[in-house]
């Protein structure tokens, strides 16, 4: 297992720091990154003995399902936070995998190449390019190889962005862009009220707000979740979009 810290970016270092702060009640909370990590999984190719590469593996929602899926691969899962990679290698104890562990930001992946399948699971959103994350991810696959990701669509959360901006709030959202390769997506309401969003949102560590961003007062945030409550009944819409890309 190799987990030599890696040079992070400061964003980078304080997103792994939050959900890595979280790593052990993640999968409490994780509802929705489970279901997501499911439908990705139906989305795997035939593959007998893929070299397969993971970005943001967090607790192993995904992993599970790639070992299962490939029993003759060779693994590498990867994620910022070492407290992540520990709680995945617990759960991925018991598989034969050929499995081994780094340390990696996702935004700056690389040291492998000829890589039949890279996969990543709602990660690319924290990049601050994920656009440009891709075309360096699809660099790295051998001839045929398959990139799938799933990750935020430019829809997300536009309720709280909606009551932000009619209040004249900043938003710390960050900026979700269309991304290239989308085969699937769905739009999901898992949270009763805006204020069960948030909590759930914190408990996973996914409060991380964009760069530059000055947190709202209590008071203000009070506004907003009340606002957001009688505006739209306090739901917030994820939108989940699953794509692949491939190397010619």
């Amino acid at each position: 297992m190799s987990l030599n810290s890696p040079i992070l970016s400061r964003r980078s270092a304080e997103i792994a720091a939050r959900f890595g702060a979280q790593a052990a009640g993640y999968e409490d909370h994780a509802g929705l990154q489970r279901d997501v990590a499911r439908r990705l999984a139906a989305l795997l190719p035939d593959l007998k003995a893929p070299r397969v590469l993971e970005l943001g593996c967090g607790t192993g929602l995904l992993s599970r399902h790639l070992v299962a899926r490939y029993p003759d691969g060779d693994f590498v899962l990867t994620d910022a936070a070492p407290a992540m990679i520990g709680e995945c290698r617990r759960n991925l104890a018991r598989t034969r995998a050929r499995v081994t562990y780094e340390v990696m930001d996702a935004g700056a992946a690389g040291g492998h190449d000829d890589l039949d399948l890279i996969v990543t699971s709602m990660t690319l959103h924290w990049l601050r390019d994920p656009v440009a994350t891709l075309e360096r991810l699809r660099a790295l696959l051998a001839p045929g190889g398959v990139l799938l990701f799933a990750t935020l669509g430019p829809d997300s959360f536009a309720e709280w962005r909606t009551v932000l901006a009619t209040e004249g709030l900043p938003s710390g959202i960050p900026d979700l862009p269309a991304i290239p390769g989308v085969v699937e997506e769905e739009h999901l309401t898992p949270d009763n009220d805006s204020l069960s969003f948030l909590r759930r949102m914190k408990a996973v560590g996914g409060l991380t707000p964009r760069e530059g961003y000055a947190p709202l007062t209590p008071g203000a945030l009070r506004r907003a979740i009340r606002a957001t409550n009688e505006r739209f009944g306090g739901r917030l819409t994820w939108h989940i979009v699953y794509g692949r890309l491939e190397r010619t």
